[in-house]
């Protein structure tokens, strides 16, 4: 995986609870069909397979859920997984990239996650941070190390 720096997202005025819960996705500052969960960028990737691994969070310390968001070359999700718990908080302070599939994600500084990019949907009952309907099947696979 290669780290890029060609998106962001774009901000949202108004009151913190009043703002939608998916954000456009800003190609060289310029706006993009794609809305992605979260308010901040914190990391962006592209794989060998042309895809697309953004990280976001929803700038909010206190409650802090972060998403792991896999996007095709042509801007579609193909999928979302959160790290989130209800009152907690996975602040991420670091990222590591371990190969051209698999990251390593720090939370506190103490609780290490493995983020793996599959090349097929896995079977997967999973809940995003934002949505009351449930996944079954995925590309990103998660492993607590």
């Amino acid at each position: 995986m290669q780290a890029i720096d060609i998106f962001s997202l774009k901000s949202h005025a108004g009151e913190f609870q009043d703002w939608p819960l998916q954000t456009q996705l800003l190609i060289n500052g310029q706006p993009s069909p794609c809305y992605v969960p979260g308010y901040r960028l914190l990391q962006q990737f592209k794989t060998p397979a042309h895809e697309y691994l953004l990280i976001c969070d929803w700038d909010c310390p206190f409650e802090e859920a972060t998403e792991i968001i896999l996007l095709d070359s042509q801007l579609k999700v193909l999928a979302v997984r959160s790290f989130a718990v209800p009152y907690g908080s996975f602040w991420l302070d670091e990222v590591l990239v371990l190969d051209d599939a698999n990251l390593k994600l720090t939370f506190f500084r103490d609780e290490h996650w493995q983020v793996t990019i599959t090349p097929h949907n896995l079977p997967c009952l999973h809940f995003s941070s934002r949505s009351w309907l449930p996944a079954f099947r995925t590309r990103i696979r998660l492993k607590r190390l």
